[in-house]
């Protein structure tokens, strides 16, 4: 089946194991409603800039707002950056930041039960024990057919790779390991195609635009889009003007949708374009244009959903789009020196 290409592209690889300990209690969690259509993280609930993000869902029509994570407390700071839900739309693999040193570790977050564990994986390394876990993960997804979990991360001091692993310990290691192995090469912003076979990512040579490649297997990596307008970088990220980034399957799996740097302004976030193409490269468009932030869209049978942040308007917002960037409609809007971060179809 073609699904087992993401499933055994590390067969050959050395075993790792995965830790699943950590250093935060237990925290509450509130089941996801049977009503949700869309999670995604914000420090709204705190309502100043910089703090740490927790997660929410929202009905399909805006309504119900509510915040599924409790894991800030008074002497520990828990960023929930994003998080990537099941197919069962109950648990949530959570990318957490408790130690700005180390980056985003990984959770899993089953809603219906109220608890919660670390998997941050093992790999192989060339250390005195032989593994190390990967750090400051940079995208996670949830395969729709498999109990797998794709993410990008870095091993050491290496630039981020491709992994896999599974949503639950894993200590013979059979199950985790790298998809790609480039040293001199950040890839980043995966998510897998609806079939569960091969996953888009974005890939960024040091110094030049990223832009996107689909993963087929670890010998085979093919370029989609070759960026736009090339300008300067973008400070405290990767990308330089002309990237692209982020891309996501459409339900179908014929199409991305993906966002692409325009300019260095709107206050530090870049301005972000979002962009359609056909998965072999052809039909290239623009689909949402302007000067203001977008992030990472996410494209479902109810439209593409994604953060919009306007700082010279002062609003962050939820925003859904039809697949020709028509019907505009905003599901959730807040102050725009808060943050909104990676919403994604819950179903």
């Amino acid at each position: 089946m073609k699904r087992l290409i993401l499933l055994s592209a590390i067969a050959a690889a050395a075993a790792g194991c995965q830790s699943p300990e950590s250093d935060v209690s237990p925290t509450t969690l509130l089941p996801i409603r049977s009503s949700a259509v869309v999670v995604f993280t914000s420090n709204a609930w705190d309502g100043r800039p910089g703090t740490p993000r927790e997660i929410f869902t929202l009905d399909a029509d805006g309504t119900a707002l509510t915040r599924v994570s409790f894991c800030n407390s008074e002497t520990q700071a828990c960023d929930n950056v994003e998080a990537a839900p099941a197919p069962d739309a109950r648990r949530l693999a959570v990318r957490r930041v408790l130690d700005p040193q180390v980056g985003e570790r990984i959770f899993i977050l089953d809603t219906s039960r109220g608890v919660e564990g670390e998997i941050t994986p093992q790999v192989p390394a060339n250390t005195a024990i032989g593994v190390a876990a990967t750090s400051k993960t940079s995208s996670i997804d949830w395969s729709p057919t498999d109990d797998l979990l794709v993410y990008s991360g870095q091993l050491g001091d290496a630039l981020p790779d491709l992994y896999r692993t599974i949503p639950r310990p894993d200590p013979g290691g059979a199950q985790t390991g790298p998809l790609t192995a480039t040293p001199t090469v950040r890839e980043g912003g995966v998510r897998i195609d609806p079939t569960g076979s091969v996953a888009v990512f974005d890939r960024n040579e040091q110094g030049a635009r990223s832009v996107i490649y689909i993963f087929f297997s670890g010998a085979n990596q093919v370029q989609v889009t070759s960026g736009g307008t090339v300008g300067g970088p973008l400070p405290g990220t990767p990308y330089v003007v002309g990237s692209d980034a982020d891309p996501d399957y459409s339900p179908d799996g014929q199409s991305l949708v993906f966002r692409r740097l325009t300019s260095t302004g709107n206050a530090g976030r870049g301005t972000w374009d979002l962009m359609v193409v056909r998965a072999d490269g052809s039909g290239l468009a623009p689909l949402v244009t302007g000067p203001v932030y977008r992030g990472a869209p996410d494209w479902g049978s109810r439209g593409i959903v994604f953060a919009e942040i306007d700082s010279a308007a002062n609003v962050a917002r939820l925003v859904v789009v039809d697949a020709s960037g028509g019907n505009a409609r905003t599901l959730y809007s807040t102050n725009g020196l808060l943050e909104i971060s990676y919403p994604r179809w819950l179903r």
